[in-house]
């Protein structure tokens, strides 16, 4: 679920999966995301930790 709202998380950015996705870095997605604990609330991803995602929420 893509979403049109727009990061503003600055410069930790770039350990996010949306950043990760894009640079084509599949393997470190994988690790990260293997026990999803966060949901980030403008694109959806799952991650395990906050630190993944832009606006991390819990997981329900």
């Amino acid at each position: 679920m893509e979403s049109t709202k727009t990061c503003q998380c600055g410069a930790k950015h770039t350990g996010h999966i949306c950043m990760l996705k894009s640079a084509g870095r599949s393997e470190e997605i994988a690790h990260i995301t293997d026990h999803p604990t966060v949901t980030c609330f403008t694109c959806g991803a799952e991650a395990n930790s906050g630190d993944n995602v832009c606006n991390p929420m819990p997981i329900a």
